[in-house]
């Protein structure tokens, strides 16, 4: 099997949220791809294997060092850049089965190769209670001070749930040191995944926002870049008017403390006047290629 190292959300090497993707995984067990995960615990593996049904196009599963994950944005946007590469998928629109069903991932050309998949939304918990809020802020070292002086902080499910914490200013991410075993006892008490910190920021030309993610609950004590928590942010900002009136889409940066810098297109679907999906796009780049060696015991061997 071949397998690749991508960056994804990016365009430069060494940048972005690193994946890796394991090529005709048709036939593996469970087990063997749970090992190979965990040899390559860096970074989550997307599996690539071939369709089994006429309304999908390829097949993909997910997997960290500790479990299979329904869906992966970051790893989504890597092996649609494999393919893409190897010619095994072109422009347009492919049709991916993977934990959550099947989804469209599209391939366009916006000052570059852009591939964007569709995130329907997640719900949004009440406002967390202000007491609450304040001691993530402790966990986080994020002076109360910091905090946004409106929005509050939401708990957004969709698959895994992350806890939404808004900041007054950018600025406020860069001294954020967090005490991750704090972390993870409140995600246990609030029913969390993880932690996503962010600043709404505003230009005449766009809106954009910057944040950092924490989840040490999963073994990430920061992910670099994050689709899937962007399509919540698209949620929670249109529940609170934060668009103008021909406002569809926004950036998300993220990454940079990491030295990984990374960047989430964010384009709204709305149908009158509801909020329906959020399509979530961006570039991905390839920067290993080798195959994994079996032994001659191992039953799977391709």
């Amino acid at each position: 099997m071949r397998i690749f190292q991508v960056d994804a959300f990016t365009r430069t090497r060494f940048t972005g949220n690193p994946a890796s993707v394991v090529l005709d995984a048709d036939g593996q067990s469970d087990a063997a791809l749970m090992s190979i995960a965990r040899e390559f615990a860096h970074a989550e593996v997307a599996f690539v294997s071939a369709a089994t049904a006429p309304d999908h196009d390829v097949r993909l599963r997910f997997f960290n060092a500790r479990k299979e994950a329904p869906f992966v944005g970051h790893a989504t946007i890597a092996a649609h850049t494999v393919l893409l590469a190897l010619g095994r998928r072109g422009m347009g629109v492919c049709r991916q089965h993977s934990g959550t069903g099947i989804i469209e991932v599209r391939v366009h050309e916006q000052s570059g190769t852009v591939i964007e998949f569709r995130q329907t939304m997640p719900e949004l918990d009440a406002p967390l209670p202000f007491k609450t809020t304040l001691r993530v802020a402790e966990a986080l070292r994020l002076p109360a001070t910091q905090l946004h002086e409106v929005m509050p902080a939401r708990v957004a499910r969709k698959g895994s749930t992350r806890l939404l914490v808004p900041v007054g200013h950018a600025r406020a991410l860069d001294a954020l040191t967090p005490n991750f075993d704090t972390l993870i006892a409140l995600g246990n008490e609030l029913n969390v995944d993880g932690f996503f910190v962010f600043a709404v920021n505003r230009s005449p030309e766009e809106l954009s926002t910057d944040s950092r993610m924490f989840c040490p609950a999963l073994g990430i004590p920061e992910d670099p870049v994050s689709g899937n928590a962007h399509a919540m942010l698209a949620s929670y900002l249109w529940e609170l008017g934060q668009f103008g009136k021909n406002s569809t889409a926004f950036t998300g940066r993220q990454g940079g403390q990491m030295n990984r810098p990374g960047e989430v297109s964010v384009k709204l679907e709305i149908d009158h006047g509801s909020l329906l999906a959020a399509h979530i796009g961006g570039s991905a780049v390839i920067v290993s290629e080798g195959r994994l060696a079996f032994q001659n015991s191992d039953a799977n061997a391709p």
